[in-house]
């Protein structure tokens, strides 16, 4: 009805393809569309349960058309806004975060992404959500959202008094003489490669701000300012190109996020800054190899700190990563580790809290194993990768990982099997495998030169929706039946499938339409 309306009165071709485009690109602006379409389309927001689950949703719409949305950012955010505040541990607000991902995903209100774990609004949906956020269309500027590298002016910035969330997405933005009143702002988004520097004293005025990303942008300098941002909850820098950290962001008391992920540039973090941060839940360094890539010198500020529950962080020496074992609240806390370079590491034990590992050219490590209770599971594992690891004879204790989501292993030329049948190790097979591997969904097996199976006993691998097999000329047998209905592609050189040892035929014929050569 309200398209039909669009085209009424439109009588040459022209007409038609203009409003055809505009339907397509800016449905907002067709008329009717606010009046008509939005409203019927509320009810669906109306039925939300709960007014941190509305406040939730109206927050996707920050993002660019089409933007692809880490959930895990997304839920971040919420935690930094606090929509998420009924929950005091980071850990259950996260779930709860999920959960709302998965209400609004039933409600049709955000759809799924291409990429996993990610997630995206319809441009009709998005529109909808900034007119409900801008209360039904009456306070334009409560949210503004610049994109697509513009230039941002003075006398725009001027007219921005009571916007409470701005997101500018690849823009640069004019000096001016007079620092900026954001008297009301609570949130700030900048990313983007034009991004590289902020006008003069542009903080100054952000008394209430709570949320502020400037992750994925070329900003070299993190203007000192930011560091009078009492009221501040989160604060990421990922992907930057900053060098240094000021001392002035221990001021930063109330600052319950800092996520300083893939910042290659990063050189310097003060002494005595993070142990400052009394507010800190979450901590994330991962990914990010300055100062040589270890910054266990941080263990002892973030063991001090009383709320601290989630920490991501790479390790480089023997010391710093036996450290992170002995610490009752460390090992209770680190969720993201990264090994790297550990010489002289022959043994690695890991905390069954973990959630994602890393385990890069440590040449003398043999053995990595969890010291679990009698009846306890590996159950937060979700991601593993080991490269470079020639010493390492098996992954064991991943048959006590049944959330394992993806593996990847290369040049580990010691190990015969992934999960090894060795009765010194105490296991059984029945024990090993009931659920090993049960959810896995990604399995990358690459440079194994003596690897001859995954595992001794029989694997279904009954997600398993992808694996790659490259140079691992011993192994010819896969361990496939009948319940491995989830594959979708196999990865690897054409004379390795051709060599494999089948039981069943029809498991191969079955499966050969998704081999891919490499």
């Amino acid at each position: 009805m309200i398209a039909g309306g669009a085209m009424k009165g439109k009588k040459t071709p022209q007409e038609w393809q203009k409003n055809i485009e505009l339907l397509q690109s800016y449905p907002s602006k067709v008329p009717g569309m606010e009046n008509d379409l939005f409203r019927v389309l509320a009810l669906s927001y109306d039925n939300l349960s709960k007014a941190n689950v509305k406040s939730c949703f109206l927050y996707c719409s920050m993002f660019p058309e089409d933007w692809e949305i880490s959930c895990k950012q997304l839920i971040e955010l919420w935690i930094g806004e606090g929509f998420l505040d009924e929950w005091h541990h980071i850990h259950d607000a996260r779930t709860n975060g999920e959960e709302i991902i998965e209400q609004l995903n039933a409600s049709c209100l955000l759809e799924s992404g291409q990429y996993e774990k990610h997630v995206k609004m319809h441009d009709v949906i998005r529109d909808m959500a900034l007119w409900l956020a801008c209360e039904n269309g009456e306070k334009k500027n409560k949210c503004v959202i610049k994109e697509r590298g513009r230039w941002i002016e003075g006398h725009e910035i001027a007219e921005w008094k009571e916007t409470q969330r701005m997101s500018l997405w690849d823009n640069s933005i004019e000096d001016s003489t007079e620092p900026p009143d954001f008297r009301n702002l609570e949130t700030l988004l900048a990313s983007g490669e034009s991004m590289k520097s902020f006008p003069s004293q542009f903080f100054r005025h952000m008394s209430a701000i709570r949320v502020l990303d400037l992750s994925n942008s070329e900003l070299m300098v993190l203007p000192a300012e930011i560091g009078n941002l009492k009221t501040l909850h989160y604060l990421n820098l990922s992907k930057t190109e900053i060098e240094s950290l000021p001392m002035k962001l221990k001021n930063l008391t109330k600052l319950r996020c800092l996520i300083l992920d893939d910042m290659e540039k990063l050189e310097a973090i003060p002494s005595q800054l993070i142990s400052s941060l009394s507010s800190l839940q979450l901590f994330s360094l991962y990914a990010s190899i300055g100062c040589n890539g270890d910054w266990g010198f941080l263990l002892e500020e973030l063991a001090c700190l009383k709320h601290v529950s989630d920490i991501s962080i790479p390790l480089r020496s023997v010391l710093h990563t036996q450290k992170s074992v002995d610490s009752h609240k460390l090992g209770r806390s680190i969720r993201r580790l990264s090994l790297q370079d550990c010489t002289g590491m022959t043994t690695m034990e890991l905390s069954p809290y973990l959630q994602i590992l890393q385990i890069w050219r440590c040449f003398d490590l043999a053995d990595v194993k969890i010291n679990l209770g009698r009846g306890q599971e590996f159950s937060k594992l979700s991601e593993v990768e080991i490269i470079r690891c020639p010493k390492l004879l098996h992954l064991t204790c991943l048959a006590f990982a049944p959330n394992l989501l993806s593996l990847r292993v290369e040049y580990c030329e010691s190990m015969q099997e992934v999960i090894t049948e060795d009765e010194e190790i105490g296991i059984s097979e029945v024990e090993q495998c009931s659920d090993a591997f049960s959810v896995l969904t990604t399995l990358s097996l690459s440079y194994l030169s003596n690897l001859r199976s995954i595992c001794g006993g029989a694997l279904s691998f009954p997600s398993l929706r992808e694996i790659t097999v490259k140079h691992c000329p011993r192994l010819r047998k896969l361990t496939f039946d009948s319940n491995t209905n989830c594959l979708r592609k196999i990865e690897g050189e054409q004379h390795w499938w051709d060599g494999l040892d089948w039981e069943d035929q029809t498991i191969k014929q079955k499966l050969t339409q998704y081999f891919v050569p490499k």
